[in-house]
């Protein structure tokens, strides 16, 4: 670790395009800088990185949701949405963010304050996470304390985006079953089953 310690200090130690060095010390460029570095690197910055990636699942799935909701009020007659123009925005041909989705969703349906204060929330949560989170935060990822804190602070957005999409599962379940005869909660337990016996293959 004295090698690790003098090889960031003089780094830390500059102002300047300070993000981009620790960027290139951390090895995000794909250059191997050595063994033992590479082994301590991958074991310290894994709790970080997988809280992460799981949290750019969540915005995924976040956002497939509410088009996917779309796309069953367009089914069900909604007025002013169109199977045409929520099946391209679902199969992803018809290029809509997060917001816009939400945008169209209000302006179609009549949501509750409870869900709209959620939807935003998480809007808010998934633009931070996907947008420079980890790059604004690098020179936290040499400290192993404040590496415990970004872990915190994903897993508190995470919540955030999860919560609303706990909050609308129930109704894509109804709305799937009603309008398309497909059992999505059916679907779950089917997927779950799948990946507890993918362990013993």
């Amino acid at each position: 670790m004295e090698l690790l310690s003098n090889v960031i200090r003089p780094i830390l130690g500059c102002d300047n395009s300070k993000k981009v060095w620790v960027n290139k010390l951390l090895g995000f460029d794909g250059i191997n800088l050595m063994d033992e570095f590479e082994k301590k690197k991958k074991e310290h910055l894994n709790p970080v990185l997988f809280e992460a990636g799981a949290g750019l699942l969540d915005s995924q799935s976040f956002e497939y949701q509410i088009a996917y909701l779309l796309y069953l009020f367009a089914k069900l007659g909604v007025e002013g949405l169109t199977l045409t123009k929520t099946t391209a925005i679902l199969d992803d041909n018809e290029k809509k963010t997060a917001g816009q989705l939400i945008g169209l969703l209000k302006k179609h349906i009549d949501v509750d304050s409870a869900a709209e204060q959620k939807l935003a929330k998480a809007l808010k949560a998934r633009n931070k996470l996907v947008h420079r989170f980890l790059i604004d935060n690098i020179e936290r990822f040499v400290d192993a304390h404040e590496r415990t804190l970004l872990v915190k602070e994903i897993r508190e957005l995470r919540g955030q985006i999860r919560a609303s999409i706990k909050s609308l599962d129930p109704l894509i379940i109804l709305l799937s079953k009603y309008v398309e005869n497909e059992p999505v909660d059916i679907y779950l337990k089917e997927a779950k089953g799948a990946f507890m016996l993918s362990f013993e293959a």
